[in-house]
């Protein structure tokens, strides 16, 4: 997916390929909801069926190897993911941990069977919790790319802090009509900017580009904003 969303805005796309991220989550997503629902599955079918097939000291082994390995990578891919601001690699490190979360089951039978051998349901009952904490996951990542399909706001945050960064800035006497969407993991973001109805043009956007640049500055995930620059006694603030 990375091939595609990282691709440079082009005539066919000017706002970018960063959707290709959000289709990748989506994907990312459902296959992490029908591991959860696999899991789940199992788990439940062999509820109250003793299995005759101990598991032995091998199978646990394995099982805290994959848990331990597979932690690893989820907290690398996570830090990764945060480096280069990727929802879909973040998304991406879930599947690393849903891995070590599928070993857990395993590693309690085996120290039930020991311990508790007439506890058997315990790695079922582990397979359960285990397929709720991987729906979790999968809500988490699908509900944000939902969102963003349906045009969403992309930050309830990101308006109160363009009206305080408008608010220090004694050009600007108000900013409104401000409105953000994203795409992948950039948000767009576009605003009216209200000045003194006296000033030249020219002043009015040197002040927009100005406040524009202090806020790619200050926001990360903001790659364009657009301005519409309005005097302050305009009909529409009036």
């Amino acid at each position: 997916g990375s091939r595609y969303w990282t691709a440079p805005a082009d005539k066919g796309h000017p706002y970018g390929h960063g959707r290709f991220e959000t289709l990748t989550n989506i994907f990312i997503g459902v296959l992490l909801a029908f591991v959860g629902l696999g899991i789940g599955w199992d788990s439940i079918n062999s509820l109250g069926h003793e299995s005759t097939a101990k598991p032995g000291l091998l199978a646990f082994v394995a099982a805290v190897a994959s848990i331990l390995v597979k932690e690893v990578l989820y907290r690398w891919t996570v830090i990764q993911a945060k480096k280069i601001n990727s929802r879909a690699l973040h998304a991406n490190a879930w599947h690393h941990r849903s891995d070590a979360l599928s070993s857990l089951p395993v590693a309690v039978a085996v120290i039930a069977n020991l311990f508790f051998p007439d506890l058997h349901y315990l790695d079922q009952v582990a397979a359960l919790l285990v397929t709720a904490m991987i729906l979790k996951a999968a809500f988490e990542i699908l509900w944000p790319a939902l969102l963003e399909l349906t045009e969403a706001e992309a930050d309830t945050e990101i308006e109160d802090k363009i009206q305080n960064y408008a608010e220090s800035d004694p050009d600007i006497r108000e900013v409104h009509a401000i409105r953000s969407r994203r795409t992948g993991s950039a948000i767009l973001l576009d605003f009216h900017l209200l000045v003194e109805p006296t000033m030249s043009v020219d002043q009015a956007h040197t002040i927009s580009e100005n406040f524009k640049s202090h806020i790619l500055m200050q926001i990360a995930e903001v790659v364009d904003v657009i301005i519409h620059i309005e005097p302050f006694t305009c009909a529409e603030r009036v």
